[in-house]
């Protein structure tokens, strides 16, 4: 399959932790906190790895539908819990077993979250660069691509992993 469409990804390589251990300066009370403040000030940001790839208009309206999906099930999900803290507001029998009820299904909501979560991470293409920052591989690509690829690759005797 041939596409003239095309999607660029971008990703942040190194620490995606933020401040990692850092954080634990918190801990130190007020001297540890003026440290996580100079540490997060000098802090270099986040180096970003940008690629184009050919990418289906189908493909693409699958990753945007599960997206979507992702957004709506979230919102669901935190309606629903605000819901149910309501209704345990209210000191009556009946408002307690409207939460109970609210509260299954703000846990069937949440596994929507979880199950289009899922569904997005797998439309979408994930980067990652080696140690040496020479070769990038790529995962979540269609075989058709990986296969492509590796034809063309032949010819100017490099190595394509998948």
């Amino acid at each position: 399959m041939v596409t003239d469409d095309a999607l660029t990804f971008s990703q942040q390589l190194g620490d995606r932790s933020g401040l990692g251990v850092a954080w634990l300066l918190v801990l130190a009370g007020p001297l540890g906190w003026l440290g996580l403040i100079v540490i997060s000030a000098f802090r270099r940001s986040g180096e970003f790895l940008t690629v184009t790839l050919p990418y289906s208009e189908a493909a693409y309206q699958r990753r945007l539908k599960a997206e979507r999906a992702r957004r709506w099930a979230t919102g669901l999900t935190v309606a629903l819990v605000i819901g149910a803290f309501v209704a345990l507001v209210q000191h009556t029998t009946q408002f307690r077993v409207v939460a109970i009820g609210v509260a299954v299904l703000a846990c069937v909501a949440l596994s929507s979250v979880i199950a289009e979560g899922t569904r997005v991470r797998r439309t979408s293409v994930r980067l990652d660069l080696d140690a040496s920052r020479r070769w990038l591989t790529l995962h979540g690509v269609h075989e058709s691509f990986v296969s492509a690829v590796q034809s063309r690759s032949r010819g100017a005797r490099t190595s394509v992993l998948r």
